[in-house]
């Protein structure tokens, strides 16, 4: 698709989703070869310019494909549809201030956790378009600028106490009284990078299946169409 610069991303992720993403991406690449030998797309019997313009406009095929969801047959592609979808449901599909450079540091976000005593086992990389990156950096940030404000102020008033690591069903979450309990609730108001390229993920995955469907075979199997 068309892009400028990109930026490359490090997803934290259960450890079935690589698999998954490779899997659906491959059926992804089988459909782009299928759709190539359409004679719309030949460059039989073309020469010189005829011949350039024709896989032009079969490039320019597969860009429009890519942007309507259609043809999901890489992991950028994938996950960069799938955080597009995503920016784009929660209304953030427009201007923001550029976040400050706080925002892009390495390293966990204010308010940031892990889910469960395992986290997110594996990490899935992805090239995004890199105004895609930003806008949802900033939408990130200043959406939960006013909570991450006031958790640096709750660690400067609570230096001696560390806050839980990962996240707390409902029962955890009741035993917790005085500052971990305000902690717990301003970091709730926080929305992190990761959990915007995670739902891009899972967005991008629902979408590559109802393209090509997996059905389940008489002895148990997985096939696509």
């Amino acid at each position: 698709m068309p892009r400028g610069a990109v930026h490359s991303i490090w997803i934290a992720v259960d450890d079935e989703i690589p698999q998954l993403v490779k899997d659906v991406t491959e059926r992804h690449k089988r459909l782009r070869a299928r759709r190539s030998a359409d004679p719309r797309w030949s460059t039989l019997g073309l020469r010189g310019a005829e011949a350039k313009t024709r896989r032009a406009q079969w490039r320019t095929e597969v860009q429009r494909l890519r942007l309507a969801g259609e043809l999901l047959d890489t992991v950028d592609v994938l996950v960069e549809y799938g955080v597009r979808e995503e920016v784009a449901a929660r209304g953030w599909d427009h201007e923001w201030d550029p976040a400050p450079e706080e925002a892009w540091e390495q390293g966990r976000w204010p308010g940031s956790r892990d889910r469960g005593l395992a986290g997110y086992p594996d990490r899935l990389s992805a090239r995004l378009d890199g105004d895609l990156v930003a806008l949802a950096v900033a939408a990130c940030w200043w959406t939960s600028a006013p909570a991450i404000e006031l958790l640096h102020a709750w660690r400067d008033r609570n230096p001696g106490i560390t806050p839980p690591r990962y996240e707390l069903d409902e029962e955890g979450r009741r035993r917790l009284g005085g500052p971990l309990a305000e902690y717990a609730r301003l970091s709730d108001q926080i929305t992190t990078t990761g959990a915007i390229w995670r739902a891009g993920v899972t967005r991008g995955l629902a979408k590559a299946s109802t393209v090509i469907p997996v059905q389940q075979t008489a002895d148990g199997a997985s096939t696509s169409r």
